[in-house]
């Protein structure tokens, strides 16, 4: 059923009893399909006979063409390209017996991983507490100068 077709054959069928469009390389046979064509007749026979895969795509999308492939297709335009056979990969070679890996196995050594702390280390800590921390309810020192928002600020105190 599927043929290769020349553009010019497809051209020869632009009427409205028999009407061919061709949609990305491949040809479809339209002319009872007219009828069921939500976009109307006028649309189909715009486009009989000539690629019409700009307009196609404009309004459709691939399920659309999966669809109806298998029942409007007629064949293939000529300077269509057999689809390429997928790369075969490269063959993996065989694994030799005489390079083994040896395992690694993980060890620890004993000492001390991290210094031990110096004479600065409680001021270090110090600067992590939070902010008032030492004060119940206290806000911080860099927070008590920011002033309200307008209305709040008439307000009296």
């Amino acid at each position: 059923m599927s043929q290769t077709l020349t553009k010019e054959a497809v051209a020869a069928h632009k009427k409205p009893d028999d009407l061919w469009i061709i949609v990305d390389d491949d040809v479809y046979d339209l002319t009872k399909f007219q009828t069921e064509h939500p976009g109307g007749q006028k649309i189909l026979q715009r486009v009989a006979g000539k690629d019409a895969s700009k307009q196609f795509w404009k309004y459709h999308n691939e399920s659309i063409l999966k669809k109806y492939k298998a029942q409007l297709q007629v064949g293939s335009l000529d300077c269509k390209k057999p689809a390429a056979a997928p790369p075969t990969p490269p063959a993996t070679p065989p694994p030799s017996s005489q390079t083994k890996k040896d395992k690694v196995e993980p060890s620890a050594e004993s000492g001390t991983v991290a210094p031990a702390p110096g004479e600065k280390a409680h001021e270090a800590l110090e600067s992590l507490d939070p902010y008032g921390a030492l004060i119940p309810y206290a806000d911080p020192s860099w927070y008590q100068s920011v002033r309200e928002p307008g209305f709040l600020s008439r307000v009296p105190h």
